[in-house]
């Protein structure tokens, strides 16, 4: 049963039983085959003719003759016409002027009611009904009933109550099976329309699943018969759909695939009626594919049934592959490494996904005493670390290089340098033990601003200390001074005992200057014998300061006890109420004190010696 459902070409079936209901919108003398739906009307008014009128006497022959012709042009041009170019309502025409004459014929026996015409009145309501509105079947009932009413013998005055009887009849009839029958074909061709949408709603999605990619298929939970295939599963396997079709799944499907699908019916039913099976399934050993597959349950004809669906993830599988033997280089050596290798991620919470087996020899806990918590390692950093890696968890800032200090389990700090690099969701890094390196460093950082002798600020040190001395005096307004100091006979006792002796009388001095030095004061070798103190001459105190210093560095050294040496100082004074804030000035200010003084020491000593001789 097929319906032209509002197209230009009216639908046809194959089969010459077919019945055709076509386009309401257009009507049945439109299209393709109307011979074939007028005939059986023009069938059927002709062989009734041929029965009714030999054996009809007339009382109006002119009349019966009239009538007949207009029957013939009735069915001649429900045929020839071209209803196309007219309107719609036009082809009402032939199925009323069918009714017309047939009641004309009636009313020309003579008896109306009681003519075999009457009956063939039927066939134009059939029309109606089957092509026409309900209105058309009313009104040609209404009309029907109204002549046969109004010919009845002696007119409608003295009609007889059996022939009105009849003629109501025969109208209500008439409306009553023409609504009927006009419901029951609407509602065939509303049928015959809902059927031919989801037939080609069928066609059409059978079209799009064969042009997608993926593989498609449909197969009874029972036994695994396949009743359906697109053309990508058929070509994945090899196999033509059609052949496919009532053959069992299992025949196609690799031992990898067939894992997987006991593994996903055991879980599939009313319940679980979509699942996704995780794992990617090798179609076959020879082309390499590798296939993911969602399984739909579904309830068919046939009862519970699975619409499988396949997508290629082979050059996703690939990835994953070369990722993992990645991931598995990357743990061998990470797990080898010396350094501690981790991997940190904040989702669902933050947590350490890696942490390499190092981590035990580094700070003395097990990999899993950070895994299973996060706030462990929190735990032994100290308060600096704890607030650098807060500050990265809420993205203030980075840890791209940062050294940690964390408690190690016996106690000890560990310091760990610490290397980061951002991953999606997360960071990666090498933390390394650098306790005893940095503690070098320090003693090397600290060796770049002392005396290695004697343990006093170096030359580099001094201007710093000065420089910011300086600065600070002059901005409060207060004075600072400056001693410098140079050993006498320093360099006769290098000579006579050795550079070893000289290094104690060095050491000495350095040890007599702090012990004399206040907490403010600065002490600082610059030179071989020569030192500088930088101190505040803004009290009594200060000015005792040189003279004890003066009177301590007079003392004899002992470099043995049998030896014993004496290397006095000579002091140059300077301060910034005579020199200004000028480093350099106040600095040459005191060392040409201190040449000053030696000058005189010397003066003196040589008359004293002649004095003594």
């Amino acid at each position: 049963m097929t319906v032209a459902n509002g197209r230009s070409d009216e639908m046809t079936g194959s089969s010459p039983h077919s019945v055709h209901l076509v386009d309401a919108t257009r009507g049945p003398l439109i299209g393709d085959g109307r011979l074939r739906r007028v005939l059986p009307f023009a069938i059927t008014a002709t062989v009734g003719m041929l029965v009714a009128l030999p054996s009809t006497s007339w009382t109006r022959p002119g009349l019966a003759l009239l009538s007949s012709l207009l029957v013939v042009a009735a069915l001649t041009g429900a045929v020839a016409l071209p209803w196309h170019r007219l309107p719609r309502a036009t082809q009402v025409a032939v199925p009323f002027v069918f009714l017309v004459t047939t009641l004309l014929l009636a009313s020309a026996t003579g008896r109306v009611i009681g003519s075999p015409f009457v009956t063939m009145a039927l066939l134009p309501l059939l029309w109606l009904s089957l092509y026409e509105s309900r209105l058309a079947v009313v009104v040609a009932s209404m009309v029907a009933g109204m002549m046969l009413w109004l010919e009845v013998p002696g007119g409608s005055a003295q009609a007889p109550a059996q022939a009105t009887a009849s003629a109501l009849v025969i109208a209500v009839c008439g409306v009553g099976m023409g609504i009927t029958l006009h419901g029951l074909v609407a509602d065939a061709r509303g049928l015959a329309r809902a059927l031919r949408d989801n037939q080609v709603a069928l066609e059409d999605g059978a079209m799009i699943l064969n042009s997608l990619p993926e593989r498609v298929s449909r197969f009874r939970i029972g036994d695994h018969v396949i009743n359906y295939c697109n053309a990508a599963w058929a070509d994945q396997y090899n196999v033509d759909a059609q052949a496919a079709m009532g053959r069992p799944l299992d025949e196609f499907l690799s031992e990898d695939e067939l894992g997987g699908l006991h593994a996903q019916l055991a879980l599939l039913g009313p319940d679980s009626p979509i699942l996704v099976d995780p794992v990617a399934r090798a179609a076959d050993s020879t082309s390499s594919h590798w296939l993911q597959w969602v399984d739909r349950y579904v309830v068919g004809l046939d009862g519970p049934q699975v619409l499988s669906i396949g997508r290629d993830v082979t050059d996703r599988h690939e990835v994953e592959r070369l990722l993992a033997e990645s991931e598995a280089r990357f743990r061998d050596l990470a797990d080898k490494s010396a350094d501690v290798v981790w991997r940190f991620l904040l989702e669902p919470v933050p947590h350490f996904d890696y942490m390499s087996p190092s981590v035990e020899n580094v700070l003395g806990y097990p990999p899993s005493h950070f895994l299973e918590d996060f706030g462990h390692m929190m735990s032994i950093v100290d308060d600096q670390g704890t607030k650098v890696i807060e500050g990265a968890l809420r993205g203030e800032s980075g840890l791209e290089r940062v050294d940690f200090r964390f408690r190690h389990a016996n106690g000890s700090i560990v310091v760990g340098e610490t290397r980061t690099t951002v991953i999606a969701g997360g960071l990666q890094g090498v933390s390394r033990d650098v306790t005893e390196l940095r503690q070098v460093q320090a003693e090397l950082s600290a060796l770049a601003l002392r005396d290695s002798l004697t343990g006093l600020a170096n030359r580099r040190l001094f201007d710093e200390l000065f420089a910011a001395k300086l600065a600070r005096a002059q901005r409060n307004g207060l004075p600072l001074g400056i001693a410098f100091l140079d050993l006498d006979g320093f360099k006769h006792v290098n000579d006579k005992f050795g550079h070893s002796a000289g290094d104690i009388v060095l050491r000495e001095t350095a040890r007599r200057l702090l012990a004399m030095v206040r907490g403010a004061d600065t002490v600082a070798r610059v030179g071989g014998d020569e030192f500088v103190v930088i101190y505040e001459p803004n009290d009594a105190d200060s000015d005792n300061l040189i003279q004890r210093i003066d009177q301590e560095l007079s003392a004899p050294i002992n470099i043995t006890p049998s030896i014993v040496v004496s290397c006095p100082a000579s002091i140059g004074l300077a301060d910034t109420r005579a020199a200004g804030y000028n480093a350099a000035n106040l600095l040459g200010a005191a060392d040409k004190a201190m040449y000053e003084a030696k000058r005189r020491r010397q003066e003196f000593e040589t008359l004293t010696r002649r004095v003594a001789g």
